[in-house]
């Protein structure tokens, strides 16, 4: 009996501790989810800001943010968010020449534990423009 007891202590100090007052680290919130920037001429240079908050009690770290082209540019962003804090992703989404619904993916990936990449849609209907007669 004393064995089975010095073994269930021994694999109850190896497991994870949870902090018994709900600590929960590190937690992401990106506004807007998505958006659309609705119909566009080809070739403009279109921007808009994505808010990347902090809603847990530990510091954000924000590791890597990449697109899925070199169309779509993030700039400057602070790389630790404390708690409760936020800070500005300035995305440039340039539209390409051709008329047609385009979409592209700027990744966010941090060291929140539960969601530690956030993917938010960029797109655009490109029209095309009327040539005069």
């Amino acid at each position: 009996m004393r064995r089975l007891a010095l073994v269930l202590f021994a694999l109850c100090a190896l497991a994870p501790v949870t902090p018994a007052d709900g600590a929960t680290g590190a937690r992401v919130s990106v506004e807007p989810a998505a958006f659309d920037f609705g119909n566009v001429r080809g070739g403009r240079t279109l921007q808009k800001e994505l808010t990347v908050r902090n809603v847990g009690d530990g510091d954000l770290e924000i590791r890597k943010v990449s697109t899925t082209c070199g169309c779509t540019v993030v700039g400057a962003y602070q790389k630790r968010v404390t708690p409760g804090d936020s800070t500005t992703l300035r995305i440039a989404f340039t539209t390409p020449a051709a008329a047609g619904r385009t979409e592209q993916t700027v990744a966010i990936e941090t060291n929140d534990r539960e969601r530690p990449r956030i993917e938010v849609k960029v797109s655009a209907t490109v029209v095309a423009t009327r040539k005069p007669r």
